[in-house]
Formats: structure tokens, sequence, C-alpha cells
């Protein structure tokens, strides 16, 4: 269930809010409902919040100011605001805040039930997205530690790879783990599987977080971490394993990765 924080100083709103949606359907539900900003912000140092719905125009610290200090210190929250002011101004200040929604008091149940609905599902993706991360990584330390790679017949590796673009992304990695030496692209990769270059890099980066050379990058890296532990191979050789033939832009991406020099790395070990 993901956790709401609702501040309004009209306790009638307040009482309504709490009563008549219907958080638990939405998958929701409120760990706290405050009169003022301050409570809401001790509120949230000590309890897990994803979403905030705030009154606009509150005494002693307004909404806006609000959201801008949990935004400051939480920028994963999201928020909603809810006001009987259609000023303009408002609208500004929570469109720059990156607020999901602005509701206008006397409140329309459905328009804040719609705005909800759509945190919820923002809300899934980005659990999902950070599942689906935290399995590649084992899935490609699995990898690492057998030969063949993890087995099909799995249940982890299973549960992985469900979903037909997950399967294809998870082949994608696996596939770019083994041929790290050589020269790839996502065009390349794009034309063996027959899809658009576009659609597969579009596919990568709701998938993994990041664009598809991002990840390349990092495997590489990942990759020549590894190998520089083994002092029988000369640094250039390392470089040339993991694609790299111009042995300053291998530096240089190492060290934007690791914050030292290959040299440095080895060195320290």
């Amino acid at each position: 269930m993901y956790k709401v924080l609702i501040a309004d100083d009209e306790t009638l709103d307040l009482e309504g809010m709490q009563t008549f949606i219907p958080w638990e359907s939405l998958g929701m539900e409120i760990v706290g409902a405050v009169t003022n900003g301050f409570s809401a912000c001790e509120l949230i140092e000590h309890q897990k919040v994803d979403v905030l719905v705030t009154d606009v125009n509150m005494p002693n610290m307004s909404g806006l100011e609000l959201a801008k200090r949990v935004r400051a210190r939480f920028p994963e929250v999201r928020v909603i605001f809810v006001s009987g002011y259609r000023d303009f101004h408002y609208v500004k200040e929570a469109l720059a805040l990156k607020a999901y929604s602005y509701v206008l008091k006397p409140m329309n149940e459905e328009e804040l039930i719609g705005s909800l609905t759509l945190i919820r599902s923002d809300l899934d993706e980005a659990v999902r997205r950070d599942q689906f991360e935290v399995d590649t990584q084992r899935l490609l330390a699995a990898n690492t530690l057998s030969p063949e790679g993890p087995s099909e017949t799995d249940p982890f590796f299973k549960s992985v790879v469900g979903g037909k673009n997950m399967k294809l992304i998870q082949e994608m990695i696996l596939s770019m783990r083994e041929r790290l030496d050589q020269a790839l692209t996502l065009k390349e990769e794009a034309d063996r599987i027959e899809f658009s270059p576009n659609y597969l890099g579009q596919l990568f980066k709701e998938a993994t977080g990041q664009t598809f050379h991002e990840y390349l990058v990092a495997l590489r890296m990942e990759k020549a971490g590894e190998l520089l532990r083994n002092p029988k191979l000369r640094i250039y050789e390392v470089a040339d394993q993991v694609g790299y033939r111009y042995m300053p832009y291998f530096s240089k991406q190492f060290k934007e990765t690791y914050r030292m020099t290959p040299v440095e790395f080895r060195n320290g070990l």
C-alpha cells in the first residue's frame, strides 16, 4: 500500500478526503491527516510518504512552501494540490513544483481520484523498474559465476524474464555482456532482432532506466574492474577486452566511473 499524507487547515475538507476517497481500492492508505504544514513536515521526517495531498492556502506555512520543503528532502514524493483559488500564480507555482494536479474546491472527488490513479500507475512503474534493476544485477552476477549463465529452469530466472519485452531486454543484456570486446551499437542490436532502433531504445530505457549506451558503458566498466584484479593482464589488454582501442578514452571513462584511473585502481588492490 502506498502511503498518503493529507494536509488541509479546513477540518471538513480534511475529513471529507479521508472518508469519501476509496483509498484502499486505490492501493493507498492515509498515514497522516494534519491541519498545518509544520505538522506535515514533522510527520514526513519519521514516516515514509509516497503521496502528499495538500491545500495551497494554509496559515503560517502554505501548501506551496510545504511542498517545496518536502520535495527538497524527499524528491520522490508525488504532490497533489487542492485549493479554492483559481489564481494563475498558484497554478504556475504548482507546475514549477512538478505537481501531478491542481484540484479546485469545492472538490470534485472524481478528479482527485483520477489524479491518484495516475500517481498509483506511476508508482507501480517505478517499483517494477527498481525491481528489474535489482533482478538484472542478480542475473548478471549469476552469469558471471557460471560459465553457462543462469538456467532457464531456475525459478528466479523465470520470474525475471516474465513478459515479452522483459525477456527481450534480458537477452539483450546477456548478449551484450558476452561481446563486450566488440563494437556494439543499438542499431546493430535492433537490426539483429528486426526492431527499429528508436523503438528498441525506448523499450530498453523504460526497462532499465538507462540508455543502451549508458548501460553498455556500465557493463564495460564493471568488467574492467574485475579484469584489473588480475595482475597478469596489462591495462591496455584490459581495455581491449572491454571494447576500448584508444587508451586515453578508456582511462577517461574508467575515472568517471570509479573516481580513479585504472593504474590507481590497480595500485589500491
